[in-house]
């Protein structure tokens, strides 16, 4: 009879011990990461502006790599998928040009707000990998200005656009509270080619997620 009785208190306890389990897997968490970004530029923008005004013997290249970070919050609702947002710098591309009248220097830079769905796969019970899919309010800036008279510019472009982004990735429970995390992400076409000039963002990023 005894044992009888103590069914009920040890069905109890295991329903207790699997909540705490698994509450650990889901709910609200924080991620922050450093950044190395690839951003190729599409420099016929830049050097259009160029011929534009008057330049002659034109050859240009760009600087196509920067580091930067990110910060993002989210919330898993299960082990196979979550719902994250925050900012994220999309990095810079540098300009530069000769010309028979002179030279020239520009750049384009971008970042903003994402939202982004994960797709989750746990591969053991510490390693995870995930792919994304999600959409960034951008703000691009750009600029270019020239050292000669005779080729004189000096122009600031602006653009606000929606931009789609895809993402894959892996976490490695560090502790019931932190996980490191790796990304890489791609945001294509960033900017105008006319106005702003235009490049696309790969990023590789490296963090840790704190998990409440």
């Amino acid at each position: 009879m005894k044992l009888i009785h103590s069914i009920p208190l040890f069905c109890l306890a295991v329903s207790a011990n699997t909540f705490a389990e698994d509450s650990t897997k889901n709910g609200f968490y924080v991620l922050g990461e450093v950044t190395h970004s690839s951003t190729p530029l599409d420099k016929k923008g830049f050097d259009q502006s160029l011929t534009n005004a008057s330049a002659t013997g034109l050859t240009s290249n760009s600087k196509d790599q920067s580091n930067q970070w990110r910060l993002q919050g989210g919330y898993k609702f299960n082990p196979n998928f979550a719902v994250e947002g925050g900012y994220i710098d999309l990095g810079k591309s540098k300009y530069k040009a000769a010309y028979n009248q002179g030279t020239a220097q520009g750049e384009l830079k971008a970042g903003g707000f994402d939202l982004a769905a994960l797709g989750i796969l746990p591969i053991t019970d510490k390693v995870s990998i995930f792919a994304k899919l999600g959409v960034m309010a951008a703000s691009v800036d750009s600029k270019l200005k020239t050292n000669s008279a005779s080729v004189l510019i000096n122009k600031k472009g602006s653009e606000h656009e929606f931009l789609p982004m895809v993402g894959v990735g892996a976490s490695y429970k560090l502790t019931d509270n932190v996980d490191l995390r790796a990304d890489f992400d791609r945001v294509s076409n960033i900017g105008k080619s006319s106005k702003t000039g235009q490049m696309d963002s790969n990023m590789l990023s490296i963090g840790a997620a704190y998990n409440f």
